[in-house]
């Protein structure tokens, strides 16, 4: 698990890769929380559910899980766990869409992942950390937002809020946690990933809303994992890329002496999942994340069903019903008769 720690041995030698220690375990314990109604519709009701999460290095401002709670009146036919994505002014959308489902019979879990909107460690931004110019603060960041969402899930089966019919959507940094998290836990069923991709040397240096991370990069001078040299830390992710496939297991991945920030992404995780488990939604027109970085996420996924939505990173989010009824149609609830979504203009779907 991850702390700052001095980044110098003595004798004045930088500490080598091998420092760099991720470690996704936590202590499992009965959970105690609280629940406030919040809201209530004629189909559902929602609630605000708070825990303090058991990641044990969590940043001040970070320390409490917050998860809204989406519960049908009827019978519930399954349960949805949505990762939101990077910053704040997503959520909203992503709220609406577990009131979707909610409404449709599907429970629906809608966590606040750590560092972003009311869980913004104390003195930085929303969604900042997730690419911050210090090492350190990143692969903390990574690690807690995995720790959370997995016990999040122990949470859920402890008090019968799990549902063996499960799946999992994750929009943008959501969807690369949820790459992770997939990778750890075989129980989920299936994984949706929204507008989302991997190589995070490539995303921090071409992406244009990390432009924040660049300059601070630029500022720091990072000597320690070379984060401000592009070219050599793009070089060394597509090397590390390619070797990924040599590695048995996630904990093999893990100890092994690899660019530390390659630890945290999903490029290198996707490897690990079963291909037929997942679905990769791709906005065709998404400027925020350039588009070698969802092709390497999609192919080393192992090429799953893709779905091509003619849309860019952003203004699928108003639409959210209709990705969502594509969503429901995917996963074939016998319950849910076949919903709207009009795929001659909104999707191509590919083979």
């Amino acid at each position: 698990m991850y702390r700052s720690k001095n980044l110098k041995e003595g004798g004045g030698k930088h500490t080598t890769q091998r420092d760099f220690k991720i470690d996704f375990s936590y202590a499992k314990q009965n959970i105690e929380f609280t629940q406030a109604f919040i809201n209530k519709g004629r189909n559902y009701r929602e609630s605000l559910i708070k825990f303090n999460s058991l990641y044990k290095y969590n940043k001040k401002g970070t320390e409490t899980n917050e998860i809204f709670l989406f519960e049908p009146k009827r019978k519930t036919l399954g349960v949805v766990l949505i990762l939101h994505g990077l910053g704040t002014k997503n959520i909203t959308y992503i709220l609406k869409m577990g009131r979707y489902f909610s409404k449709l019979g599907i429970r629906a879990v809608v966590p606040i992942l750590p560092d972003n909107y009311t869980r913004t460690s104390n003195g930085s931004m929303s969604g900042k950390n997730y690419f911050s110019a210090d090492i350190y603060t990143t692969l903390n960041t990574w690690e807690h937002a995995v720790v959370d969402v997995l016990s999040i899930i122990d949470f859920l089966k402890a008090n019968e809020l799990w549902h063996e019919r499960n799946l999992m959507i994750g929009y943008c940094l959501g969807g690369m946690v949820s790459v992770i998290v997939n990778s750890l836990n075989s129980k989920i069923k299936h994984n949706f990933i929204i507008a989302s991709g991997g190589n995070m040397a490539e995303l921090i240096w071409e992406s244009p809303i990390l432009e924040f991370s660049r300059r601070e990069l630029l500022k720091k001078k990072d000597d320690i994992v070379y984060l401000s040299d592009r070219e050599r830390l793009i070089k060394t992710f597509q090397e590390d890329l390619r070797n990924i496939g040599e590695f048995k297991s996630i904990q093999e991945f893990l100890h092994s002496n690899i660019h530390p920030l390659m630890k945290v992404d999903p490029a290198a995780y996707a490897k690990f999942l079963n291909r037929e488990k997942v679905t990769f939604l791709e906005a065709t027109l998404d400027k925020t994340l350039p588009k070698n970085t969802r092709k390497v996420l999609w192919e080393n996924l192992g090429r799953p069903r893709k779905v091509t939505v003619p849309i860019d990173h952003i203004t699928w989010l108003p639409f959210q019903r209709l990705i969502s009824n594509i969503i429901i149609n995917e996963m074939r609830f016998e319950e849910i008769k076949y919903r709207f979504a009009n795929l001659g203009y909104l999707a191509i779907l590919s083979k």
